[in-house]
């Protein structure tokens, strides 16, 4: 099938429940063209000539299967996702889109649970390559798309931004976000303040805020509990940055809302 400038031949579409011990070395299985993960529960983390991938819920990853990668979860977590193994015609090309970043190994496709739904028919449809192309293809054409300005950088951002919202407890480091985004560290600082307005770590701090607000609200957690699971490791800092952000200390505000 053609998925814009790639002749792309499925050979095989499968659903992944891993085991805690699981863990992957594509070098030693010698299989040849690509491989897709696509990460519907927990995390997975992909290292790649000494680059460290974190794969997260709705995260996809293409393995070009000429280079060697090492696959680790966490034991206690173990991640559930889908498989698809696949042959590409013009293979050169789509390794040096891949290792120019015109196409990001890890991607983080529109439209997550539709896509499950289409991997699940893809993997039920395993036994017959007519109908397992009809599935795959959608997915294959946001992945193998080519980032380009405007609205795609925008649809990046937003993703990024619906990630912290979501998140705000982790660690979102630049490297991270220019990795999930594949851009510079400059480059994710400059489309952030485009499209939102602020910078990532003044986006990061709005929504560890927001989290704050919800958690004072309506939990039985502490404030030093709540600061501990937003990532401050001191409750006075907690407490001024909320305060700069607000007008108000977390005990005030909780007597504000009373009110």
């Amino acid at each position: 099938m053609k998925i814009h400038d790639f002749n792309i031949e499925p050979i095989l579409v499968a659903k992944d429940e891993l085991t805690p011990e699981w863990n992957w070395i594509s070098d030693s299985n010698r299989w040849s063209g690509f491989h897709l993960f696509y990460l519907y529960k927990n995390s997975v983390c992909v290292e790649r000539e000494g680059i460290k991938y974190f794969l997260t819920e709705g995260d996809t990853f293409i393995f070009d299967l000429s280079k060697n990668h090492y696959c680790t979860q966490n034991p206690k977590l173990p991640a559930s996702m889908y498989v698809a193994y696949f042959h590409c015609e013009d293979s050169t090309k789509l390794q040096n889109a891949l290792r120019l970043g015109k196409i990001p190994y890890r991607n983080h496709p529109q439209d997550f649970h539709l896509n499950m739904r289409l991997f699940e028919n893809a993997a039920l449809s395993s036994n017959s390559l007519n109908e397992t192309e009809i599935w795959l293809a959608p997915i294959l054409q946001q992945i193998l798309c080519e980032p380009a300005s405007g609205n795609n950088q925008k649809a990046a951002v937003l993703n990024l931004c619906r990630e912290i919202d979501q998140n705000p407890q982790k660690n979102f480091s630049l490297s991270y976000l220019g990795e999930k985004i594949n851009y510079s560290k400059n480059q994710v600082i400059r489309l952030f303040k485009k499209i939102t307005g602020l910078t990532p770590y003044a986006y990061i701090l709005q929504s560890k805020i927001t989290k704050a607000k919800q958690m004072l609200l309506f939990s039985d957690y502490t404030f030093t509990q709540i600061a501990e699971y937003l990532g401050y490791s001191d409750l006075n800092h907690f407490s001024s940055q909320f305060y700069k952000k607000t007008g108000l200390y977390p005990t005030e505000y909780i007597k504000e809302y009373k009110k």
